[in-house]
């Protein structure tokens, strides 16, 4: 039996096979970056909603508040509560902790530089007090009574 052995140096297959790695390469790279950029906007839109749930719940809790000041106004010695439903916000795995005083109402998120504030305006002769951490809570309570405004997560008993 002869075997007939001619090889030649042929490199154009090598070439191809580089070229095959170099352009699988690239697309790594390309739908990293991609993923990457879609991540970004992602994250940024789910801040954007929080910002925007923080801000419509504060409010919301703000104008229940001084719906209790115009109860207090008009009847100093009624007794009032109200239900605020409150917006979901996404990063419910931190302490988001509203307070009360007499003057203003302030939602603390550490994911934002700047809390939320609520400015009252303190028309009526109550006392507003309290501090609630809203995490996971769908709904708080705005309390009236014996001159004291108060939130809360649970109705007045």
């Amino acid at each position: 039996m002869k075997h007939n052995s001619n090889l030649k140096r042929d490199e154009s297959g090598a070439a191809t096979e580089l070229g095959y790695v170099f352009t699988f390469l690239l697309g790594l790279l390309l739908l990293s970056l991609y993923s990457i950029w879609a991540w970004d906007i992602e994250n940024s839109t789910r801040e954007r909603w929080s910002e925007v749930a923080l801000t419509e719940n504060i409010e919301r809790v703000g104008s229940a508040i001084e719906r209790a000041d115009a109860v207090a106004r008009i009847n100093p010695n009624a007794t009032y509560s109200e239900s605020v439903e409150l917006l979901n916000v996404e990063q419910t795995s931190v302490n988001v902790i509203m307070f009360l005083d007499d003057e203003t109402l302030i939602i603390n998120h550490p994911n934002f530089k700047q809390s939320f504030e609520y400015e009252l305006t303190s028309a009526a002769p109550t006392t507003h007090m309290g501090e609630i951490n809203i995490k996971g809570e769908s709904s708080i309570w705005v309390h009236f009574s014996n001159g004291v405004v108060e939130i809360s997560n649970k109705p007045m008993n």
